[in-house]
């Protein structure tokens, strides 16, 4: 592979991708912080902190999926040439929309998982998606990628 070809894939596509994942990933450690939403969310699903498995499993499932989500959005703006804060922010929503919150919600359907564990859990999808735009859009402002 010529040199300047894997530079332009690292730049343009690689390392906004890993970098976005990150971030989102760091935003569910914090989302679900106890004295954030964590606590509400036990609350919704009417368990305790004991009642959650303490294993590392969720931790390290969660990274690769983010950065599988980052790879596939990054290719998208790329794919579908969108440049724009306001296009990247829309496709974020437009993804959300269609892609993630539906899944979501028809599992607790089926499942009679609460409403307020559910709306936590999607919002955090769409706030994950706000993340991968707003890195774009920063990194883009920035001419890294």
């Amino acid at each position: 592979m010529d040199p300047q070809v894997l530079q332009d894939m690292i730049t343009s596509w690689l390392m906004p991708s890993f970098l976005s994942a990150v971030v989102a990933f760091m935003l569910g450690l914090i989302w679900y912080h106890p004295r954030v939403l964590g606590g509400r969310w036990l609350e919704a699903r009417e368990m305790t902190s004991d009642d959650l498995k303490r294993g590392a499993t969720p931790f390290i499932l969660s990274f690769p999926l983010w950065f599988l989500t980052s790879l596939f959005f990054t290719f998208m703006l790329i794919y579908m040439n969108i440049n724009s804060g306001a296009e990247i922010f829309l496709i974020s929503c437009m993804l959300w929309v269609a892609f993630a919150m539906p899944p979501i919600v028809m599992g607790s359907l089926y499942t009679g998982y609460p409403f307020a564990a559910v709306a936590i859990d999607a919002s955090y999808q769409l706030a994950g998606y706000y993340v991968l735009a707003l890195m774009s859009v920063g990194m883009k402002y920035l001419g890294i990628s």
